[in-house]
């Protein structure tokens, strides 16, 4: 084991023809350095089920296992329930986003899954933003905060820890940060506005938060991202 392993979950990704089998001496590998967890892409239910059983087995500690489930359990894994983006579930008001996160947290538990990178909490400012959208609940901070607060206790109240994302807010972006670097130049002041789901997040006990890799010259100078 390694000092600090225990803050790195490794990706372990679904093959359609070999399932989990070619990223297992990796897991492996990994256990044995002491990771915290693992992030989990695809994988079909039973197959999911039984792989993470046996990874919790093997491992000296409990084990994260993380996967981003904004639109249900479905949205990663076969034969689970996959729902409509946060934005369609916003018109069904706060009963309707709770159900959501009940059932996202129910099935997740049911394969193993612990931690659900959901939901987003970015305010859907910018017309033009390529990665936000109808991830977000609304357009603004009130919306998205009152929605937001109401997934985060629902879902931890069913036994899995969710993730307010993406802080401190990548509704203002052009950019799509999986391919660059988006930069912010709205004001302080601006900025604070963006922070408002956030602040009720914290408020409502979210049990992690996820940074945005997102440049913001009014809150740092120097162009660093906020990761």
């Amino acid at each position: 084991m390694i000092p600090f392993a225990d803050l790195v979950l490794p990706a372990l990704r679904w093959d359609p023809d070999r399932g989990f089998a070619p990223c297992l001496p990796d897991a492996e590998h990994a256990l044995d350095l002491g990771v915290g967890g693992f992030i989990i892409f695809g994988g079909e239910r039973g197959a999911l089920r039984t792989f993470i059983a046996q990874l919790q087995a093997a491992a000296p500690q409990p084990l994260l296992i993380a996967a981003d489930l904004e639109r249900g359990a479905g949205q990663q894994v076969q034969g689970l329930t996959q729902l409509p983006p946060l934005r369609g579930l916003a018109t069904g008001g706060v009963a309707a986003v709770r159900e959501a996160a009940r059932l996202t947290a129910r099935e997740a538990r049911d394969v193993g899954i612990n931690w659900v990178f959901a939901p987003v909490v970015d305010i859907d400012s910018e017309p033009a933003n390529p990665i936000v959208q109808t991830r977000a609940f609304g357009t603004t901070p009130e919306e998205v905060a009152e929605l937001g607060a109401a997934w985060i206790m629902a879902c931890q109240a069913g036994g899995v820890l969710a993730c307010a994302k993406h802080f401190p807010g990548h509704g203002r972006t052009l950019t799509d940060s999986h391919a660059g670097l988006p930069v912010v130049a709205s004001s302080r002041l601006a900025l604070d506005a963006d922070l408002v789901p956030f602040r009720r997040a914290v408020t409502a006990g979210v049990a992690s938060v996820m940074t945005a890799h997102v440049a913001y010259p009014a809150l740092d100078a120097s162009g660093a991202p906020a990761t």
